[in-house]
């Protein structure tokens, strides 16, 4: 084989591999230096460098070095009309030559061409861009740059330019992806806490029960993570609990506010917020559907005795069965017109005996498990404790709620 056919060989080679190190998923400096080294063990050239481009501002940075001390942050300043230039060609330069037309990029920067002893530029251009430069020395023998030199190196810095756009498209795509889901946290921050505002304005109507939209939103949150919901379905089910009541704002205040009794009249009217809050809320664009139907479905009871569709079982929206505990278990545990707060072990009793009919007996089963863990200190969660505070018989209540789990665990799957 003559050497002229093994030369030729050898940078196919170097090519095939530098193609396969430019695509892949290694560390882009690592590859970017790989390639350098590729480059001069190539070409038998002992010292080289590349640099990258970038607008702001207007410079050329060494990135990867060989052979030359210190030369790793080196930066070359760029005219306007310089970068002009260097796009414009697409053939090594000798930094040497008066007519290469970058007399003045190489004035300004002769101190640095100096320490890279650099004597051969060659700018590197992708999709019309200037993506940065390869800086080389003389070769070991002193020769002068042959056509087939010439050739190689200019297929090498193409392939390293492609690196170079491919790298800076990749980086500019993390950073809008990065800075969408920034945006997305902000908006959903601003989405929960207009939620809670609303939930707080339906509370201001009632004098008794400041605070209930926010703590029913937070139990709902907390028992539906419990359950093994994600996702969107969690948002809708928490946004459920913090607006069940929105339809309220259409009720007369004097019947919401009334220390005695309701009569059947005043009854009827108070149970018509349900309907309300879910024409208020079906009025919004999807997903509000889903949460307006929730909504509208928390005072259904399981066995089908409950209001306004008489909805029974798992036809009632699982949102909405959650809903219906945390929305029952905040009114037991706090002071209401006709009677004050009930104590701990009293709500308890009431949830399990209202079990089957009004709750539905995987719900409680989860509440159960949330309240055990907060009582027990299994958790640092703290959602239920603030309301219940620390007037109860500790082992007692531990012990009832291990008997409720018990009691109605094998009642999950028909619930």
């Amino acid at each position: 084989m003559s050497l002229t056919l093994r030369k030729m060989l050898h940078n196919l080679s170097a090519l095939a591999e530098l193609g396969n190190e430019i695509s892949s998923t290694h560390d882009f400096d690592d590859v970017v230096r790989a390639s350098l080294h590729m480059l001069l063990g190539t070409l038998a050239i002992p010292r080289g460098a590349i640099a990258r481009y970038s607008q702001e501002p207007r410079q050329l940075k060494i990135v990867a070095a060989k052979g030359l001390d210190k030369a790793v942050g080196e930066k070359l300043a760029l005219a306007h009309e310089d970068v002009e230039q260097l796009t414009r060609h697409t053939e090594p330069l000798d930094l040497q030559a008066e007519q290469n037309g970058l007399s003045n990029f190489v004035n300004r920067n002769n101190d640095v061409f100096k320490r890279l002893r650099a004597h051969t530029t060659v700018p590197m251009v992708a999709r019309g861009e200037l993506m940065g430069m390869i800086l080389l020395s003389e070769k070991f023998t002193g020769a002068v740059y042959s056509e087939d030199d010439i050739d190689i190196i200019n297929a090498i810095a193409r392939h390293i330019a492609i690196g170079f756009y491919n790298n800076r498209l990749m980086v500019s795509l993390r950073r809008k992806a990065e800075e969408n889901q920034r945006l997305y946290r902000e908006m959903q921050e601003t989405y929960r806490d207009t939620v809670k505002a609303f939930g707080a304005a339906i509370d201001l109507k009632d004098a008794y029960t400041s605070g209930h939209s926010e703590r029913v939103g937070r139990y709902c949150e907390a028992i539906a993570r419990e359950m093994g919901v994600t996702g969107r379905q969690l948002d809708y089910i928490t946004v459920a609990g913090y607006l069940h009541d929105i339809g309220k704002i259409t009720v007369d205040r004097a019947i919401i506010n009334n220390p005695r009794p309701l009569t059947e009249r005043e009854f009827k009217e108070l149970n018509k917020h349900a309907l309300a809050g879910y024409e208020i809320l079906s009025h919004i664009r999807h997903p509000w559907d889903e949460i307006a139907y929730m909504a509208k479905c928390h005072h259904e009871k399981v066995d089908g005795t409950g209001y306004p569709q008489g909805l029974s079982g798992e036809a009632i929206p699982l949102g909405a069965r959650i809903v219906t505990l945390a929305d029952s278990f905040d009114a037991m545990m706090t002071d209401r017109p006709y009677r004050a707060r009930l104590p701990l072990a009293t709500a308890l009793a009431d949830l399990s005996r209202h079990t089957g009919t009004q709750f539905c007996s995987t719900v409680v089963v989860a509440f159960c498990r949330l309240l055990l863990k907060e009582i027990s200190g299994a958790t640092r969660t703290r959602v239920f404790l603030p309301v219940i505070g620390i007037m109860f018989d500790r082992p007692a209540i531990i012990a009832t709620l291990s008997e409720m789990i018990l009691e109605f665990e094998p009642q999950r799957l028909v619930s």
